[in-house]
């Protein structure tokens, strides 16, 4: 009686172990699928994992410290640029989890990165929650053990304002630095700012360009392109959706219209002026696999090409003195 009930009871086990096995091997299949198409589908962005959960409206991670100017009208009695630092993505997607602490600095140098000193230094300040501080005998201002709290979506305002005695002619910018003291993983944004003031005669410019900074384009899943420049028009967008297209984000966002031909390529227009905004930076996914001949058109990574042809182009007219 044992022997049967021993033998009977082996069977049992057996077919459950047999049943666990298939299941296992079905999940497998399953998570490998999936796994696959995630693969394909997932984007890199310039700013990784946390780091984007520390951004600002106009300093980045670039490194590059090129000088950036804004544009006012000659009007304009004391021209501001107002910096905010926030510990969210310029998307709004989600905010940083942890508090952090940082420190802002802002130096008053040359296009060269030369600090610049003199009597008119004191022309120049940077105010920040309801403190007002001029440049002194260093040409450097610091905002120490600010925090960004983790409770919300926060963010600091910075105004930087500049000698308009200077906007026609001048070599003094703002170089803002923040940086993360509590963080290890956030890097810091800076950016050299500059003003200049634009009137009727004053030809508008606008450029597109990519701005990051992998060796090569096959090293990204996404790219992040920017458009900036001075004065009111209409820039013209095209990307070839047979290697990306445009975020939604953006999109929606700007209310774009989007229309493609039979070849696949998309042409979208934006109306831009820099008294309102002077800078839009835009993601383009992959709609394919790399292409292993894909490479930058330049040493600025103004685009990337496959064989001559472009992923994304850009073209600016600028409005005419009756159009509104």
């Amino acid at each position: 009686m044992k022997d049967k009930f021993k033998k009977k009871l082996k069977r049992s086990w057996l077919a459950i172990w047999i049943a666990f096995a298939a299941a296992a091997l079905s999940t497998i299949g399953v998570l490998a699928a999936y796994t696959s198409v995630s693969s394909v589908k997932r984007v890199v962005s310039t700013q990784k994992g946390a780091g984007m959960l520390f951004s600002s409206n106009y300093l980045t991670t670039d490194e590059n410290d090129l000088p950036r100017t804004i544009t006012f009208s000659s009007m304009e009695n004391s021209p501001c640029v107002t910096v905010n630092v926030c510990n969210y993505p310029q998307t709004l997607i989600k905010h940083n989890d942890k508090d952090i602490t940082y420190t802002l600095t802002v130096e008053l140098v040359d296009s060269d990165g030369n600090a610049v000193t003199g009597e008119n230094t004191a022309k120049y300040s940077v105010e920040y929650n309801g403190e007002n501080k001029t440049f002194g005998s260093n040409s450097k201002i610091e905002f120490s053990l600010l925090k960004l709290m983790a409770d919300d979506f926060n963010k600091h305002e910075f105004v930087l304002t500049f000698d308009k005695s200077q906007l026609t002619k001048s070599d003094i910018y703002m170089r803002v630095t923040a940086t993360p003291t509590n963080q290890a993983e956030l890097k810091p944004l800076s950016a050299k700012l500059g003003v200049i003031y634009i009137n009727n005669n004053t030809s508008a410019t606008w450029t597109g360009t990519f701005i990051d900074n992998a060796t090569s384009p096959k090293d990204l899943d996404g790219f992040n392109y920017r458009l900036s420049g001075s004065g009111e028009g209409t820039v013209t967008l095209t990307w070839n959706t047979n290697y990306v297209d445009i975020s939604p984000w953006f999109k929606n966002t700007y209310d774009l219209t989007i229309s493609k031909d039979s070849s696949g390529i998309a042409t979208a227009t934006l109306k831009v002026n820099s008294a309102e905004k002077n800078q839009y930076d835009i993601q383009f996914y992959r709609t394919n696999g790399i292409n292993s001949a894909e490479q930058w058109s330049d040493g600025n990574h103004t685009d990337i090409t496959v064989t001559g042809t472009g992923f994304v182009s850009m073209s600016f007219t600028q409005s005419t003195a009756t159009e509104n």
